[in-house]
């Protein structure tokens, strides 16, 4: 995946560093809309998306602090699915 084919708001994240944008892009692919609509049942997923209702900007940046912890485990599969939320 090249730094063009990021979704907007990940380009112009404040949350990621440039490595774990770099990390992001070894994905050869994303995750499909099954594997993701899969983990919103996930309780602190579930959690996450239940706490911002209505406040779609915090929503974006605790998931992606979520997503990055995952990155911090080298789980870029998983932060791409809480990302693409």
């Amino acid at each position: 995946m090249k730094f063009s084919d990021l979704p907007p708001f990940l380009k112009s994240s404040t949350v990621f560093s440039k490595m774990e944008i770099q990390q992001l892009l070894t994905v050869e692919e994303l995750p499909d809309e099954d594997a993701i609509e899969a983990i919103r049942d996930e309780p602190e997923i579930y959690d996450l998306l239940n706490a911002f209702i209505g406040d779609e900007s915090s929503r974006l940046v605790h998931l992606q602090l979520y997503a990055q912890r995952l990155l911090k485990n080298n789980d870029v599969i998983q932060a791409w699915k809480v990302m693409l939320l």
